[in-house]
């Protein structure tokens, strides 16, 4: 591999590097490296590409694909992104990967060598060449992306991730990350806390030995299984002086985004100043027990003073040691609170990030709002359909959207940072985030000068459900255009390189149990000149083995001799002398002997309306609950919501009396309206043993 000459005349002065010690460490825990940027006419720009790399992480091997910097170390995390407010960035993405074909299909594990780059939680663009997610490289090819800053966005931390839809789980879970940071110079910081010596510390759960194999995938091996990460270390060693405050930038990245609790330990001190990279309202707040609760996509800027050795944790799992140097003498110049050393200040905050709530010192008054259902394969009961959006939007003015589901899967909404409007959880009321694990109630600025035309993507940050289907996108009439490429750029160009690409792969892969012992497959074939197929079946839908062969041209194929009630994987790939593509990923699970195994399903759904008190009466919803065979669930979990003129979100009611429950409206009508309407549906219904359902019954 090549190694990047990092020039320090280049490094901004704010990512300060002034403290060396190593305390003695053999497993030092260091700053990623820098992007550079180069000088253009108007912009700046540089390239990121994306190969296949070996890493040594606590002397284990793992071969994975990551991000460096061009000429550059793979390293994981990538390299740190630092960019500056009313500056335009030219990223040069290439994807030096194998060639592979993009598949056609959505909602599946699919295309391990496709992938893209995006910039979570900045507030610019995302349409093309922007910060598009639907846009996409194979091996061997690559594009443009614009970054353009507005001036007026606020300085913190974010980060960078692979996002291709079906391929992001595999790559984010095995290091395809970086951080990035935007220049805070501009936010009204005081000097001594600017002044704070940097620390940026990326919390990452590797785990290859689940992505390995996922959506045909053969590149991931290695020793390494799965586990925590800091910076590329295992237990690494954080070396800080002795009473002296640092600016810890963290990153919590974990493909399973679910609320864990990021804890350093006794013998430090830990002030929180920002979260999501938005300055607090307040800045510093303390956190007595050193103890933070972030999603697996969260940032939070901590003020970090120790005085003795201590821990870094997430999830009650040591991911790190601090060791203090004694020998290096304290620095009391530089702190997190105002100038007198004690009190607390405000950050500059820009017009998109002003208080939205109903008691604003400017009142607030919504333009819209929203009940947002998120569930385990869809968002708003559907899953992800590229052409047809889930939400059509003018950019004129505030929306108010309510959660539903969001505690088992967690909501990120692209482009624009959310306010919670009470406490929520772990959510301050008015503060800003981007990642939200609760039912919450939020808005966000998306008046015409601060909102962007276009595509906005809206998902659940369980990466594997996201790959599934449960991601939905705003059509946003009205606002900021997109950017445009400055000239000789291009948003798509062949790297020309990575030989033959084999037949087209096969698309539509379906698998249907017949009986206890057989397993019928179908698939669509896209290609004129493969020689074969070959059916491959895994277990685990990570290692798979090749069942079989079937001639060019066929389209079927049966497996027989299975066992009974066992859940199988498979995938095909249509094979020529110039190589191998694959399909997607399906899975069925064989019959019980003498039935169908069982799955959980809606059996029906009755609607009524029942006495409220004082001349008001409710919405009423019964639900049962049932197996495939007609059989009774109970301890069954049913998500849904009520409309027409009643309304309400209902989420986990439990089937725990027999098969059945019945749940009210939130809202209550005069007894005196005749015929109301009332509607109640049910977006999913999980069960411990059960496979579950996901969808809309209304």
């Amino acid at each position: 591999m090549k190694h990047l000459l990092l020039i320090a005349a280049l490094l901004p002065a704010f990512a300060t590097t002034a403290y060396a010690q190593t305390c003695g460490s053999n497993n030092l825990v260091v700053n990623p490296p820098i992007f550079q940027w180069q000088p253009g006419i108007g912009y700046e720009t540089g390239t990121l590409v994306m190969d296949e790399a070996t890493l040594t992480i606590n002397g284990e091997t793992l071969t994975t694909r990551v991000y460096a910097q061009e000429e550059g170390q793979y390293s994981i995390p990538g390299p740190t992104l630092i960019m500056k407010p009313d500056h335009q960035y030219v990223m040069q993405f290439k994807n030096l990967l194998v060639k592979e074909a993009i598949s056609a299909e959505h909602n599946i594990y699919k295309d391990p060598n496709v992938t893209n780059v995006h910039t979570h939680g900045l507030h610019i663009s995302g349409e093309s060449p922007g910060d598009d997610v639907t846009r996409a490289f194979g091996g061997q090819s690559g594009g443009d992306y614009v970054y353009d800053i507005p001036e007026n966005h606020m300085g913190g931390t974010f980060w960078y991730h692979a996002h291709h839809h079906g391929s992001t789980f595999l790559q984010v879970s095995s290091g395809a990350f970086g951080l990035i940071i935007i220049d805070d110079a501009q936010d009204g910081i005081p000097a001594n806390v600017a002044a704070m010596e940097e620390k940026h510390l990326l919390l990452g759960y590797l785990e290859p030995g689940n992505a390995a194999g996922t959506g045909g995938d053969t590149l991931i091996s290695g020793t390494f299984s799965n586990g925590w990460t800091i910076n590329g270390t295992v237990n690494g060693d954080v070396c800080v002086p002795q009473n002296t405050w640092q600016h810890w930038r963290m990153l919590v990245a974990d493909q399973d985004a679910r609320l864990v609790d990021l804890e350093i330990g006794d013998g430090c001190e830990v002030e929180l100043m920002a979260r999501d990279g938005v300055w607090r309202t307040e800045v510093p707040k303390a956190i007595p027990d050193g103890k933070l609760t972030l999603t697996g996509a969260s940032r939070a800027d901590l003020a970090v003073r120790c005085n003795s050795d201590s821990t870094i944790s997430v999830g009650g799992v040591q991911v790190a040691n601090v060791k203090v140097d004694t020998s290096a003498s304290p620095d009391t110049t530089v702190h997190p609170y105002a100038e007198d050393g004690v009190s607390q200040w405000s950050a500059i905050r820009p017009g998109y990030l002003r208080d939205l709530r109903d008691d604003a010192p400017v009142p607030v008054t919504p333009s819209d709002s929203e009940t947002i259902r998120m569930g385990a394969r869809s968002v708003l009961g559907r899953k992800f359909d590229a052409e047809t959006p889930n939400l059509v939007k003018t950019a004129n003015g505030v929306q108010e959207w309510s959660l539903n589901g969001a505690t088992n899967h967690p909501f990120h909404l692209h482009i624009y940072h959310v306010q919670v409007q009470s406490d929520c959880g772990p959510y301050e009321a008015g503060e800003f985030y981007d990642v939200i694990a609760g039912k919450c109630d939020l808005r966000f600025d998306m008046s015409a000068a601060e909102a962007y035309a276009g595509r906005t993507i809206f998902h659940c940050h369980i990466l594997q459900h996201e790959d599934q289907g449960a991601m939905g996108w705003m059509q946003v009439n009205g606002g900021r255009s997109a950017p445009v490429l400055p000239e000789s750029f291009s948003p798509y160009y062949e790297l020309g390189g990575g030989g033959p690409t084999g037949p087209v792969a096969p698309i539509g892969l379906t698998a249907t149990a017949v009986t206890s012992d057989s397993i019928e497959l179908s698939w669509t074939d896209e290609s004129g000149d493969e020689d074969w197929f070959a059916i491959e079946r895994s277990l685990d839908s990570n290692i798979f083995a090749e069942i079989g062969t079937v001639p060019g041209d066929t389209e079927n194929f049966s497996d027989t001799g299975l066992n009974a009630s066992t859940t199988y994987y498979y995938k095909v790939a249509a094979v020529n002398n110039d190589g191998t593509s694959y399909s997607g990923e399906a899975s069925a699970t064989t019959h019980n002997v003498g039935g169908t195994l069982s799955s959980v399903e809606v059996d029906s759904i009755t609607v009524s309306t029942v006495g409220a008190g004082r001349g008001q009466k409710r919405g009423q919803a019964t639900i049962v609950v049932s197996d495939d065979l007609g059989n009774p669930v109970t301890s069954a979990l049913v998500d849904g919501y009520f409309s027409g003129d009643f309304s309400g979100a209902v989420e986990n009611a439990d089937t725990s009396n027999g098969d059945t429950v019945t749940v009210q409206s939130d809202n209550t009508i005069a007894n005196k309206v005749k015929n109301p309407a009332l509607t109640f549906c049910v977006t999913s219904v999980t069960h411990s043993s059960l496979d579950e359902f996901s969808g809309l019954v209304c």
